[in-house]
């Protein structure tokens, strides 16, 4: 990742830095998208066959 300013040592940096300045940050965000929905989808599925489960138990 690219730092957006030209220094060699942190000495006289002030302030907030994001660190996410650079190339690769769309696709960690996708990454992360998946992974939310991957488990949302896994999620719902578990739920509806405990849910399915116990009706049948009634």
């Amino acid at each position: 990742m690219e730092a957006p300013f030209e220094a060699s040592t942190w000495d006289g940096i002030t302030g907030a830095v994001y660190t996410g300045y650079g190339s690769a940050e769309w696709l960690w965000i996708l990454v992360s998208l998946a992974l939310v929905i991957a488990a949302v989808v896994g999620g719902w599925k578990h739920e509806k066959h405990a849910y399915d489960a116990v009706s049948k138990d009634s």
